[in-house]
């Protein structure tokens, strides 16, 4: 759809309202708004997007025909294979949301410590936000874990 702009045309790809539109949209945030509150992990890291992706005419839709040739499907989530690396298409894939979720940097997690965090949270004695802050892991993964949703005692 070409819309008129003064003598120029803005070309739009009619998906800015999609599931991927945002997913990319929010992966230059992290990467490029240093006001952003992910920022610090990701561009203030020096993490950065491919040129395919952030090119102004067809970055989006460069990155969502990559998407969909390689595996995304609803539901997925985007993962840099190489935590520290960039977004690019060497480095990127689609993955579960509780695979994203372990390979995070900060979230070190084994069964043991599933485990040690379900016993501390057993004596009444920590709050969630305490436990999140002990192991330096996201409160929704703690309150996944004391409620047995990931890394289940029979995994």
């Amino acid at each position: 759809m070409n819309h008129n702009i003064g003598n120029k045309y803005a070309l739009t790809h009619g998906e800015s309202y999609t599931r991927l539109h945002s997913i990319w949209a929010d992966i230059k945030t992290r990467c490029y708004n240093p006001n952003c509150k992910s920022f610090k992990d990701y561009g203030g890291r020096g993490i950065t997007i491919c040129p395919e992706w952030t090119d102004k005419l067809n970055g989006f839709t460069n990155f969502r025909d990559w998407a969909l040739n390689n595996g995304y499907k609803e539901g997925l989530q985007i993962n840099r294979i190489n935590n520290n690396g960039n977004y690019e298409t060497s480095n990127c894939n689609w993955v579960t949301r509780l695979e994203n979720m372990r390979n995070q940097r900060k979230t070190i997690l084994t069964m043991e410590i599933a485990n040690e965090i379900r016993t501390l949270w057993n004596t009444g004695k920590y709050l969630q936000k305490e436990l999140a802050e002990k192991y330096n892991i996201n409160p929704s993964i703690i309150s996944m874990v004391i409620n047995n949703k990931i890394w289940k005692k029979n995994e």
